[in-house]
């Protein structure tokens, strides 16, 4: 018997939903804002710029700034104080700069508020994988972490069925009034919050073994699963690991997906803009309404690539999942690069494109609360989170500086094929282990 049975083999109770919600709500949040700045971003806030590409670019790559700095250092906060300290307080900067986000008057205080914002969503990543991961049993960790990664496709989704009633009722001032809600979504979500326990393995972690076997009480269920089921055959990886070569492949493949997949999805907008040949007599509110529904159907794509992913992600296993991702993500760019997209047949790639990268997105986010150890998992997921965010920046700022589409696509097209080689060469196995037997290998 394992100190963690409780937890490793525990049936789902009404306390870990709860956790899991309240978990999946940072990347609901994350979705939601996404959504609402891609879309803003480009046609109606150039108001707040001298129409300069660098302002463009500045205000776009800000939170993920932001996100850079926050993973890191409040995964670090999370390994030496405490997961839920954080899971608690990570929120209230989105509050707070979400809602002064709308209400700017210039490109610099925008700037700095989704900066200071981002540093919120940035230290949400690493905390609350961290702590679902450890709370999580171990046959249905990939599917709780794929449920939650999930919500941040939902949030897009409700983000853009908000800004469409959002535009008919305000108009171009929508943008104001949806950042304003989105930072008061996250209110009654940090309020719960604060109810979760800390994690056993960090308490354990600590020498506090009465505390975690209280924690464990709070959270798991006496009543076991059968553990019978093993990894399955013919995937795991037989290299021998250790923390430099685990935190190569994490990093490596993180970023290569977020330096191909950011700038794709967050101009999408942009894309479609153009694909899509508007006619000049349309007006920019019925431009915007029309891209908030082409945007509410690609992440209706990005949802069922979810659920697919959630049925097999524990059945098939975290390696060949990732394989598949960027396989499938490579395939489809070369497509749109040599057939050269456009017009409808744009929106049915998107569909495809944003169903198949979940698969990649879900892995690398929480891969490393499964291969790093306790004392320093939630520092290694905000290191992560920190290199995915320069990816994310860099291809999200490169973007207006491609003198074509067309080149920005096979940009994104040669990073897929990287993550794929490099996913064929070191992704490892996780699926069935327990995060102690998973992570054996890179103390």
């Amino acid at each position: 018997m394992g100190f963690f049975d409780k937890v490793d083999q525990s049936r789902l109770t009404g306390r870990l939903a709860l956790l899991i919600v309240l978990a999946a709500m940072g990347l609901f949040i994350d979705g939601f804002d996404l959504n609402e700045i891609s879309v803003a971003n480009q046609l109606v806030l150039h108001g707040l710029f001298s129409e300069t590409t660098l302002q463009y670019a500045l205000v776009n790559i800000s939170a993920f700034i932001g996100m850079a700095i926050g993973g890191v250092t409040l995964g670090i906060v999370a390994d030496k104080r405490g997961r839920n300290l954080v899971f608690a307080l990570d929120l209230v900067f989105f509050t707070v700069f979400g809602v002064l986000s709308g209400l700017v008057g210039n490109w610099w205080e925008l700037f700095i508020f989704r900066f200071l914002m981002g540093i919120g969503i940035g230290g949400d990543y690493p905390v609350s994988s961290t702590i679902l991961s450890e709370f999580a049993p171990k046959m249905n960790r990939g599917k709780i972490l794929m449920l939650m990664v999930g919500f941040y496709w939902v949030g897009i989704l409700v983000s853009a069925g908000i800004s469409y009633a959002l535009i008919q009722a305000f108009g171009l001032d929508y943008w104001r009034y949806l950042f304003v809600i989105s930072g008061l979504i996250a209110v009654p979500v940090i309020l719960f919050r604060f109810e979760i326990p800390e994690t056993p393995r960090w308490l354990r972690s600590k020498g506090r073994s009465e505390e975690a076997i209280m924690s464990m009480d709070k959270i798991g269920s006496s009543e076991s699963v059968p553990s019978s089921r093993k990894t399955p055959e013919g995937l795991l990886s037989s290299m021998p690991r250790n923390v430099a070569l685990s935190a190569f492949f994490v990093f490596t493949a993180w970023f290569l997906f977020d330096l191909a997949s950011y700038p794709v999805g967050f101009y999408l907008p942009s894309v479609l803009f153009q694909q899509l040949g508007f006619q000049s007599n349309v007006t920019l509110v019925q431009i915007l309404l029309e891209l908030s529904v082409f945007g509410a159907i690609i992440s209706v794509g990005a949802i069922i690539g979810y659920i697919i992913a959630i049925i097999i992600v524990d059945r098939i296993g975290r390696r060949l999942l990732t394989i598949a991702g960027f396989a499938a993500m490579t395939i489809l760019l070369g497509i749109y690069v040599v057939l050269r997209l456009s017009g409808g047949n744009v929106v049915v790639f998107y569909f495809l494109f944003v169903m198949m990268e979940q698969w990649i997105g879900a892995v690398t986010l929480f891969y490393p609360t499964e291969i790093f150890p306790t004392r320093i998992r939630s520092t290694m997921q905000g290191t992560a989170t920190m290199v995915s965010r320069i990816g994310a920046i860099l291809g999200i700022f490169l973007f207006p500086y491609f003198s074509s589409q067309y080149l920005a696509f096979v940009f994104a097209l040669l990073a897929c094929l990287a993550g794929l080689i490099v996913s064929l060469a070191l992704a490892p196995e996780t699926t069935g282990r327990t995060l102690e037997e998973s992570s054996a290998d890179a103390i």
